[in-house]
């Protein structure tokens, strides 16, 4: 690669970018995909888009939002005599999800457009316990937009369709646009969960029925706060000694939070309202895809210690601020995959919204204190996978010990659920209405638009 620049040949013609040994300016190659970058001083990060497709990073990191979903680069990002520099192979992953690609020797790279790639087709597998649409012959994993009466499955590269979309059960037939796939579903059908598989490569919708509590995923009018009942489905969470399960009590506690959000005037959705199985890293990606304002996990806690109680919160944090927090976070974390939870290792520097997330604790954790009967165990940080790749302040928090027989009867209880809902309840709108600290400043060379 040339001392000062590199030809990068694109639909247009050649154009010199900005180089320096084996890194090129990352931003120049996107702003020449027609892809639109922003840089966001209170996050300390750019923002990519075009089209539906949106990707998120921060110069000095390796890591990526796409669409929703943390990403390993290749390479990390650096700022460098004004410019924000990579890699070649880390820029195509950045442009991948607008469709194009970057090859090339150092000395010339070219840009183009990506050439239609997998051939893909749909298919609906009924069984007693659920319908699923299966898309098969895809490696990506789609962004994934449902509507009512319809999923649209955003492809980050092209993809051509086998054969039509046939009507059957469920859905009610679908048609392919440009990288956007869009599923048609029966009345009462809607997303339940979605999923990747490999051996052979597919994609999976799985659906469910419309129920009342989806209310509360009113039209968008102010802010959004998106809560997660953790766990759920095949993966219980803790048990109690009177067989509580925590993936019950979350969800319990979860609905009423959103009730009393909604009835205080504040949307709000929920990442399952049932016992269904909702990956991680899927959860976060709601928040993200839905631009939430908040985004808060429910969980109950487990101890070796049974005489161990009270509530805790946490906040994003690659390293665990006690003995305590790790244990938690391991437990918390253990549905994840290996790679999944090295992804969060990364430096806190480049975490997004870390400050607001910490305003977020202390807010719950200030309300869950005032509950009679529950010790204040504090604000806490931990390596939490479910936390990560939020590009929204967000919180875990942790609302009692399922391992202490007294607590576990008592947060198996309605009204005791009621009571920490309305204390989440109050929690999330005082935050909602505190003032916005000042944001940081643009990283070093970098002018802010």
């Amino acid at each position: 690669m040339a001392a000062a620049a590199v030809t990068v040949t694109t639909p247009q013609g050649a154009q010199e970018v900005f180089a320096r040994g084996d890194l090129l300016d990352a931003l120049a190659v996107l702003r020449l995909a027609g892809v639109d970058v922003q840089f966001a001083a209170a996050a300390g990060s750019y923002n990519a888009s075009a089209g539906d497709h949106q990707v998120q990073f921060t110069p000095g990191g390796s890591l990526a939002v796409v669409d929703g979903r943390l990403t390993r680069l290749p390479g990390p990002l650096r700022q460098l005599e004004g410019h924000v520099v990579c890699a070649p192979a880390t820029a195509a992953v950045l442009l991948a999800p607008f469709g194009w690609t970057l090859s090339g020797s150092d000395a010339s790279l070219e840009l183009a457009h990506a050439s239609a790639g997998e051939q893909i087709e749909v298919s609906v597998v009924r069984a007693p316990t659920g319908t699923t649409l299966v898309v098969r012959g895809t490696k990506q994993r789609p962004q994934v937009a449902a509507t009512r009466g319809a999923v649209a499955l955003l492809f980050a590269t092209p993809v051509t369709l086998a054969k039509p979309i046939a009507p059957e059960a469920e859905l009610l037939g679908g048609d392919l646009r440009g990288t956007t796939l869009t599923l048609r579903l029966a009345p009462g059908a809607e997303v339940a969960n979605t999923y990747p598989l490999d051996d052979p490569p597919r994609f999976v919708v799985r659906l469910g029925t419309a129920a009342p509590v989806a209310a509360v995923a009113a039209p968008r009018a102010g802010p959004l706060v998106v809560l997660d009942p953790g766990h759920g489905g095949g993966d219980q969470g803790a048990k109690g000694p009177g067989s509580e399960l925590e993936k019950d009590i979350t969800l319990a506690v979860a609905r009423a939070t959103a009730a009393q959000l909604q009835a205080a005037g504040v949307n709000t959705r929920l990442t399952r309202d049932g016992d269904d199985t909702v990956s991680l890293t899927d959860r976060t990606a709601l928040a993200n895809r839905l631009q939430a304002t908040v985004f808060v996990s429910i969980h109950a806690n487990a101890s070796l210690a049974r005489g161990a109680h009270g509530a805790e919160t946490y906040y994003m944090s690659a390293d665990a601020s006690d003995a305590q927090a790790a244990q938690s976070a391991a437990r918390e974390n253990a549905s994840a995959s290996p790679d999944t939870v090295q992804l969060i290792l990364w430096d806190l520097a480049h975490v997004a919204n870390l400050n607001n997330s910490a305003r977020l604790a202390r807010s719950i954790q200030e309300r869950l204190n005032e509950l009679q009967g529950i010790k204040d165990r504090g604000i806490r940080q931990a390596p939490f996978v479910v936390l990560t790749g939020a590009t929204m302040p967000a919180a875990l928090v942790e609302v009692g010990f399922l391992s202490n027989p007294d607590e576990a009867a008592r947060l198996a209880l309605p009204d005791t659920q009621q009571q920490i809902a309305a204390a989440l309840a109050a929690a999330i709108v005082a935050y909602l209405h505190e003032p916005t600290p000042t944001p940081a400043t643009s990283p070093a060379g970098t002018p802010t638009p």
